[in-house]
C-alpha cells in the first residue's frame, strides 16, 4: 500500500485546512469523450500555501468563466497537455492560459516513454517535447523536485516541465503463456 491508513483522501468539491495549506475543491467536468464510467466530473483543487496560489486541473475541459472567476489569481497552473491534444485542444489550452495568465504553467498528464510497457500504450496519448517545441520560455528540470515561491515567480510567463519521480515505474511486463 502506498499510502497509509489514515490518509486524508479527498474527491468532491469541498474546502479543507491541512496545517497551513488550504485545498479547495471545485466541481469541473472531465474532458470529453472520456470518464463517462465516473459520470465525467473531475474537481480541480486549488491549494494556496504561504501566498502561492497553485491550481491542479486533473482531466478537466475547457473551464466555464464562473470557474475562472472562482479561481481568482492563479501563480501556478498544472494542466493536462500532451502532443495529441488528448485532454484539451490546442486553442483550448490557449484559452485557459489566457484567461488564468498563470506566470508558472506545468503540463501534465503526458506519455513518459521511460514508463511504457510497448510503443503506443496508451493509444492517442503524445508527449511533451512536440507541444514545448512551439512554446517561449520552457525550462526542463533534471529533477522531480523544484521549490517554488510567491516572490520567486517569474516576471515572464514560463513553463516548466519535471522529470517523474523515480518511485513512479513502468508496470511490469507480463509473459504471455507459450502454447
Amino acid at each position: 500500500m502506498p499510502w497509509p491508513p489514515k490518509t486524508l483522501v479527498l474527491r468532491q468539491p469541498c474546502t479543507n485546512q491541512i496545517g497551513d495549506v488550504t485545498v479547495v475543491g471545485y466541481a469541473g467536468k472531465h474532458a470529453d469523450p472520456w470518464g463517462k464510467e465516473f459520470g465525467q466530473s473531475n474537481t480541480i483543487w486549488l491549494l494556496q500555501v504561504a501566498d502561492l496560489r497553485i491550481v491542479h486541473l486533473g482531466d478537466n475541459g475547457p473551464l466555464r468563466d464562473e470557474t475562472i472567476r472562482e479561481l481568482g489569481r492563479v501563480d501556478v497552473l498544472m494542466i493536462p497537455i500532451d502532443s495529441q491534444f488528448h485532454i484539451l485542444k490546442a486553442d483550448q489550452i490557449a484559452a485557459i492560459r489566457s484567461k488564468l495568465s498563470p506566470p508558472i504553467l506545468i503540463p501534465m498528464h503526458y506519455r513518459q516513454a521511460d514508463l511504457e510497457t510497448s510503443p503506443g500504450k496508451p493509444e492517442l496519448l503524445g508527449g511533451i517535447e512536440e507541444w514545448a517545441k512551439g512554446e517561449v520560455n520552457v525550462r526542463y528540470l533534471a529533477s522531480h523536485q523544484h521549490t517554488l515561491s510567491f516572490p520567486e515567480l517569474p516576471k515572464k510567463p514560463e513553463v516548466v516541465i519535471f522529470k517523474h519521480s523515480p518511485l513512479v515505474t513502468a508496470p511490469l511486463k507480463t509473459k504471455v503463456p507459450e502454447q
